[in-house]
């Protein structure tokens, strides 16, 4: 299970302070003591009041073509997510808070190996 640091969290609340609904899915990470996989749970109830039927691999699956373009893939690599998480919740059709909660899942995945990106000499 994916989890997150309250260090991490605290990074990433720097990064995210222009964006207040980014700053509740950190929120919700920490009241799910950095459990990622819960936290999507509980944010995609929170922000389209349904229940969850997407699981989290579901969501990162729908995200997959956005999050695996390389200057994407870049930003995640060096730990930056702020700049990505609006144009994900637009091409995903996601909230902005489980955008969030998917970048930072695709940050502590490693981008190149969910976008399963062989390095030079693979």
């Amino acid at each position: 299970m994916l989890t997150v640091t309250p260090e991490e969290i605290s990074q990433f609340r720097s990064q995210l302070a222009d964006y207040p609904q980014a700053l509740v899915a950190l929120d919700t990470i920490e009241e799910c003591e950095g459990y990622l996989d819960d936290a999507v749970r509980l944010l995609v109830m929170r922000e389209t009041a349904q229940q969850a039927d997407k699981s989290l691999n579901d969501l990162l699956e729908k995200s997959r073509q956005f999050l695996c373009q390389e200057e994407v893939r870049q930003f995640l690599e060096s730990g930056l997510i702020a700049p990505i998480v609006e144009p994900l919740a637009v091409s995903a059709g996601i909230p902005l808070g489980t955008a969030t909660a998917l970048s930072i899942c695709v940050f502590k995945l490693g981008a190149k190996k969910f976008c399963k990106v062989s390095e030079p000499g693979d």
